[in-house]
């Protein structure tokens, strides 16, 4: 055993010990929520009752409560535009329903929920999180690949660095594959309706699905429709329409319901249902709308430099723009609500345009 992993062994204990008052409080339904704990960090916890907005995450109260502490260690471990990411990750991991909160026992090599104090488990998790966030950095891959690696391991920051740099669900799929050795276990979460509803037997294929799936808008919080250059009643529409393939995944060439959607073809087919006449490609797109600097909901968001094939100044990537922090786009991790004021999507930013007839 390691002088890391004896140290903190020693501190799990101190902290099971100086928590011991609670844990009596708690008596028997201990072990149970220990279970779930293991149980949800293997396979994702889909529970998302008594959901609260926080900032961008969408988490229960039981998670939200710690944003202060989720906060003060991302920004202690130098990764603070991570933090809703994390809130997202505790969702996944445990629903807030263990001590072991980020299940971080496994990360440092010790049996799960080793850790007795949520507290304690958030730092360690964050700080783990942390050095995988920087490793991606370092090897410049995007804001994703992390995130499925904190379920995987670094070594899919590896796998992902030798093929494109960029996180892509294919990429998680293959990585899983070929670390089972093709094993196959049946996976009956929602998240995985589009593939058959399976997974490989190594981590959780589809673990940034399952965090994105707490990073969307609240429900029915679509921007100030109000607002929109589209008017209330277009505006609304817009998102009536695209809001009926969330959850879809990324079809490349895809620009109707019988075929799938790609980040142009749902734009171009969604403002077509409403009665404007968009061209087929995000760089065609960015070309026709006017440009502006106070973007509204139903305003279009584009993006260069996300295409590896094509020039860094290229417009490659197109979404609805609905308020400051998320725009509603069909990318490689699939159609719904993604945050574009941080990370990967805000480095990647090129402006906004207004659609007109």
């Amino acid at each position: 055993m390691s002088v890391a992993t004896v140290k903190l062994a020693t501190t799990v204990a101190q902290q099971a010990n100086k928590h011991k008052g609670k844990l009596f409080i708690m008596g028997a339904s201990v072990s149970m929520l220990l279970f779930a704990g293991a149980f949800f960090a293997f396979l994702g916890n889909d529970s998302s009752q008594g959901t609260v907005d926080s900032g961008t995450a969408k988490v229960n109260e039981k998670v939200a409560k710690w944003k202060p502490v989720v906060s003060q260690y991302a920004e202690k471990y130098g990764i603070p535009d991570y933090v809703d990411v994390i809130l997202a990750i505790m969702m996944v991991e445990t629903g807030g329903d263990s001590l072991d909160i980020m299940q971080s026992s496994e990360s440092m090599g010790l049996p799960p929920n080793s850790i007795s104090d949520p507290s304690l488990s958030i730092q360690v998790g964050v700080k783990y999180f942390a050095e995988t966030v920087k490793d991606a950095k370092k090897k410049k891959l995007d804001f994703w690949t992390p995130v499925q690696s904190y379920n995987f391991g670094a070594g899919f920051n590896n796998y992902v660095m030798k093929h494109g740099k960029k996180y892509t669900f294919e990429l998680a799929s293959d990585f899983a594959k070929m670390q089972a050795n093709g094993a196959k276990t049946k996976y009956s979460n929602p998240v995985a309706d589009f593939n058959g509803n399976f997974r490989y037997s190594y981590g959780n294929m589809y673990y940034v699905k399952l965090v994105q799936q707490y990073l969307n808008a609240p429900s029915g919080e679509m921007g100030d429709a109000n607002a929109s250059a589209l008017g209330e009643k277009g505006y609304k529409e817009l998102m009536a329409e695209v809001s009926k393939y969330k959850g879809w995944g990324y079809t490349w060439g895809g620009s109707s319901p019988t075929v799938g959607f790609d980040c142009s073809g749902l734009t171009q087919y969604a403002f077509g249902k409403i009665g404007y006449t968009l061209p087929r490609t995000a760089a065609e797109q960015y070309n026709k709308t006017i440009k502006v600097g106070d973007p509204q909901p139903g305003d279009l968001i584009f993006f260069k430099g996300t295409n590896t094939d094509r020039p860094l100044d290229s417009i490659t990537h197109v979404g609805i723009y609905v308020n400051e922090k998320q725009m509603y786009d069909a990318n490689n991790s699939g159609i719904g609500y993604s945050t574009w004021n941080q990370g990967y999507w805000k480095s990647h930013l090129a402006g906004f345009g207004r659609v007109t007839k």
